[in-house]
């Protein structure tokens, strides 16, 4: 294998995988972070609903 067929393969072959895997790796930090803001709304939510029949037995006093 020559050097131009080296520098060929890395060109045709290397460049788009290395875009790929930084690509994944971008994609999947954003998902992440977004999953853990989504989580944290739900664990909100969860105990606004938790503490839902409280504030309506206090209003019926």
């Amino acid at each position: 294998m020559s050097a131009t067929d080296l520098i060929s393969l890395v060109t045709n072959v290397g460049f788009p995988v290395t875009l790929c895997f930084i690509l994944i790796r971008y994609v999947l930090q954003t998902i992440g972070e977004r999953l853990d803001h989504l989580d944290q709304s739900l664990a909100q939510l969860v105990k606004a609903i938790q503490d839902l029949p409280d504030k309506i037995e206090s209003t019926k006093r």
